[in-house]
């Protein structure tokens, strides 16, 4: 088994027309059962893509108050 290195990712996932994603679950979630967050991380998640990824991240993030960053850079490292 290869290890993934830094700036590379597997390819997207074939689309499957009744997949619902990560962010869209997590929004059906909070309007059965609010919570302080909308965007909510769980075990089991799964991602389309490596943006569908980022994009969850960085939404939940501004909702707690931190950021994400996504590269090879270690400037604040």
């Amino acid at each position: 088994m290869k290890r993934l290195r830094l700036g590379s990712a597997p390819p997207d996932r074939t689309p499957c027309p009744s997949r619902i994603s990560a962010i869209k679950q997590s929004i059906r979630k909070y309007a059965e059962e609010p919570t302080e967050v909308v965007i909510r991380p769980e075990f089991g998640l799964s991602f389309a893509s490596l943006r569908e990824a980022y994009d969850f991240y960085n939404l939940y993030s501004w909702e707690i108050g931190f950021g994400i960053r996504y590269g090879e850079s270690r400037l604040n490292a």
